[in-house]
């Protein structure tokens, strides 16, 4: 398990329920190419950087932030999705550069974006976008 996996699971711990366990891990962005480009790299600093956890009934999201050198291990912020909230994924990309937007039946709709090479950010990475569609398409809500 990598070091930011087990950041992960010791982050989420507390919030699971009795029999709930993470499936899969990821790391998920929402910074876009060109601004990186534009920018020239610059933009990668701070903010915009998830760490993501699939669980049979949920995705969790933990907010961090890239530092000068490296991706930090901090939780800057907590959220979940019940995959009973969610209307629709779409995904898209090209070749290792990945992108989801995830339609909530509110209305909102969540894009992130994800490099399938990244594996050293998260075990999950190049199953990710796959097994959250597999378990949102499985219907909701399901036992755990």
């Amino acid at each position: 398990m990598h070091k930011f996996d087990e950041f992960i699971h010791q982050e989420l711990a507390p919030h699971l329920s009795a029999g709930e366990g993470i499936d899969l891990t990821g790391f998920l962005y929402t910074k876009s190419l060109r601004s990186v480009v534009l920018s020239g790299g610059l933009s990668l600093v701070g903010d915009g950087y998830y760490f993501a956890a699939l669980t049979r009934r949920r995705m969790f999201i933990i907010a961090t932030e890239m530092g000068v050198a490296s991706l930090k291990m901090e939780n800057k912020g907590l959220s979940d999705i019940l995959y009973a909230d969610i209307k629709s994924i779409k995904p898209s990309g090209f070749l290792n550069q990945k992108m989801i937007a995830i339609e909530l039946k509110d209305g909102k709709t969540l894009v992130f974006r994800l490099n399938t090479l990244a594996t050293h950010y998260a075990s999950g990475q190049k199953q990710f976008i796959e097994t959250l569609i597999e378990l949102v398409g499985a219907g909701s809500p399901r036992p755990i």
